[in-house]
């Protein structure tokens, strides 16, 4: 499309001359990928996709949505009329309604030329560089499930029917590993990524050390007593434990009664240590937005300070339901264009290094959580396996697997008492090492 913005222009023209209001996002992204398994190159692609989202408001407030992947003028048009098709089958709600924010931010500096211009023979080499030096690390890797590397570029274009038109533009690189060692009769897995603004900010060594390191140290793991234990996160566990409150902070499900918080507001919900901030325009963050996916300008403000909860996860209609603002927290993207609440650098503020929390008596250290997506938003309560090592005396001296973590969100956000300056970047959050005290662990 050589105009994206002529024909957002256009297709905001059609919907208000039909006496409704609108809006839509047009995202592409190109890509070059790579993957390595056992040495063998099992995907090598190179290749452009789009995606569009319209959202049409009546005069009643009727909504209804359309997506398209026919990037072409035609085809948005064409996802206009369906958006205007189906609004008749939709309910009344006057809370539903399009931005008005008008002023915003360009941003450039999450671009980055050299990552664009990557050719695939490049992305090739590091993929093919990766599994390589996770193979020679350590002998006991005996196998490498995925060695893949990936640049891409981003464009978004946003428009609505008050007149609104913003875009951004971004590059990201990415690496990954997931692979097995093993020893005798024992199997381990390990695995580690980074995300980044820039291919160069990709360090392929700590890729490998990490991911290799969490292999190796799973052999000859063990099931531990249960009982109380100490846990320390690492980041991404953390991460992990993060995300999960995207769901319980965000403003419509707070409407709706389906969240833990909801009769939460100014009340204390964390330990007074914990600071839990939005950060969307962090400029060393992988991701950066100035404006989010209805038009609404992004901001930096604090979910939890000190351990109080000062507000919610907003988009144009929980703000509205509950008596608020919009917080610029309503995202989509190329694989779904049409928005929802979110985040983009959400994470805890830090108050001690990673040395200090690792100096522990005694700890779970967990690497890994499985099940943690089943935690319950409305009780908090969820139940999870967990592996990773024991620390005595600041020391790694074993190792676990298949343990069970059972407890409420709660009772982790109360006990929460250090977190590390280590962010790792996972999608929309931001994890680091923390370490959460005196929480129920099954075993033996």
């Amino acid at each position: 499309m050589t105009n994206v913005k002529s024909v957002i222009e256009k297709s905001m023209k059609e919907i208000k001359n039909k006496g409704f209001k609108g809006q839509i996002n047009v995202f592409s992204t190109e890509s070059k990928n790579a993957s390595f398994s056992n040495g063998k190159l099992e995907q090598l692609t190179e290749g452009e996709k789009g995606a569009v989202g319209i959202k049409v408001i009546s005069p009643d407030g009727r909504t209804a949505t359309a997506s398209s992947n026919i990037f072409t003028e035609e085809g948005i048009m064409q996802a206009v009329e369906k958006a205007i098709e189906m609004i008749k089958y939709t309910e009344k709600d006057d809370a539903n309604d399009i931005s008005n924010d008008e002023e915003f931010t360009y941003i450039d500096w999450a671009f980055d030329t050299d990552t664009k211009d990557m050719d695939l023979h490049e992305v090739m080499n590091l993929a093919k560089e990766l599994e390589k030096k996770a193979k020679s690390e350590d002998e006991r890797i005996k196998f490498v499930r995925g060695a893949e590397y990936e640049v891409a570029l981003t464009r978004i274009h946003f428009g609505n029917t008050n007149g609104l038109y913003k875009n951004a533009l971004f590059t990201n690189a990415a690496g990954s590993i997931s692979l097995a060692a093993i020893e005798g009769e024992d199997s381990s897995f390990g695995f580690d990524y980074q995300l980044s603004q820039s291919y160069r900010l990709i360090d392929i060594d700590r890729i490998v050390k990490d991911s290799v390191e969490m292999a190796v140290s799973g052999l000859k793991s063990e099931v531990l007593s249960s009982g109380r234990y100490d846990i320390v996160m690492s980041p991404f566990a953390s991460s992990m434990f993060l995300g999960t409150l995207i769901t319980p902070l965000s403003g419509e499900n707070v409407y709706k009664g389906k969240s833990f918080l909801k009769d939460k507001l100014g009340e204390k919900v964390a330990n007074s240590s914990v600071t839990l901030l939005h950060d969307p325009m962090n400029g060393s963050a992988p991701i950066i937005a100035s404006f989010d996916n209805e038009g609404t300008n992004t901001s930096r403000f604090n979910v939890i300070e000190n351990g109080v909860l000062k507000g919610f996860l907003h988009n144009i209609y929980s703000a509205k339901k509950l008596g608020s603002k919009p917080t610029g927290n309503s995202f989509a993207s190329v694989e779904s264009p049409n928005p929802s609440i979110g985040t983009i650098n959400l994470h805890f503020i830090a108050n001690k290094t990673r040395k200090d929390i690792l100096n522990v008596p005694k700890a779970l250290y967990v690497t890994n959580i499985m099940g943690m997506h089943t935690t319950d938003p409305v009780s908090g309560r969820f139940s999870v396996q967990i592996s990773g090592r024991l620390i005595e005396n600041g020391e790694f001296v074993r190792s676990f697997r298949g343990m069970t973590l059972a407890g409420t969100l709660e009772e982790l956000l109360n006990n929460l008492e250090y977190i590390g300056s280590d962010f790792k970047y996972l999608g929309p959050v931001a994890g680091s090492t923390m370490l959460i005290r005196d929480l129920s662990v099954g075993g033996r």
